[in-house]
């Protein structure tokens, strides 16, 4: 049995909400889960995204393979950075520390402006590059 971390769509039409469950890859996107993990609601104002951290790693660790959409939610939580750590064995009370310190010297010495560009999306970087009539990078 593979598992899977995606999105399960609930909400009315026009008006989604997002639980972030584990389920089994073979069932349905809206079907059957083991286990609720945590919601992402997009329509608020920053988007309104719940982790339930510890049962994650957990599923990590056992093997979970998650989607493409609740990577990149964990990315912008932080939660990638701290299975980084928590897989390499670091103990739960100095993870918190360690991605503090992480955060601390990759935007060291940046103003806001830059720290602001530093994680623009790629989709501003394609437009500044046809603008200044660079070629876009390919792929992206």
């Amino acid at each position: 049995m593979s598992v899977k971390i995606r999105l399960k769509r609930m909400g009315t039409k026009k008006r989604p909400f997002y639980r972030i469950v584990a389920t089994d890859s073979r069932n349905r996107r809206d079907g059957r889960f083991i286990e609720e993990l945590g919601y992402y609601d997009p329509l608020t104002t920053p988007p309104n995204i719940k982790l339930e951290e510890e049962r994650i790693f957990q599923w990590l660790k056992n093997g979970a393979i998650p989607s493409t959409n609740v990577e990149s939610l964990m990315r912008r939580m932080g939660t990638m950075k701290k299975w980084v750590f928590v897989r390499d064995g670091v103990a739960t009370d100095e993870v918190d520390a360690k991605v503090a310190a992480l955060a601390d010297k990759e935007t060291k010495g940046l103003t806001a402006d830059e720290r602001r560009h530093k994680y623009a999306s790629k989709k501003v970087s394609k437009k500044k590059a046809a603008a200044a009539g660079a070629p876009a990078a390919e792929g992206a």
